[in-house]
């Protein structure tokens, strides 16, 4: 422990451990989309909590809607909202994030969303 508390390192090894990335790894991620905008250099960005397992930039992703389409598009950003750990370009279950979305416009998407990634088993430790 340091002068000012747990050193960063530790607290992320903390963070990471409450995550159980192994559970994680054997899931097929889903996100339900909560808030929908543009940022410029990005594209069309959406947050949600991630519900279940685990996604990775460059993952192919499927978009269900209420109305029972699908669309398809890959996941450009990972933006985790949480500075308890450092960024590697994946979002884990439980935590808050952003992804950008390849090929994708705002007025295509609303509030409740699901977006899938069909991974479960594919990444190991």
């Amino acid at each position: 422990m340091g002068l000012f508390g747990k050193s960063k390192k530790e607290r992320e090894k903390e963070y990471m451990s409450r995550i159980d990335v192994p559970s994680c790894l054997k899931e097929n991620f889903t996100l339900t989309v909560d808030e929908i905008f543009t940022i410029i250099g990005v594209g069309t960005v959406v947050t949600g909590n991630v519900e279940t397992g685990i996604c990775r930039t460059g993952d192919k992703a499927y978009i269900n809607k209420a109305n029972g389409e699908i669309l398809e598009t890959a996941i450009t950003s990972i933006d985790v909202h949480t500075k308890e750990r450092r960024p590697n370009g994946s979002g884990y279950k439980t935590e808050h994030i952003g992804i950008g979305l390849r090929g994708i416009y705002k007025e295509q998407l609303d509030k409740g969303d699901k977006i899938m990634v069909k991974n479960a088993n594919m990444y190991g430790m």
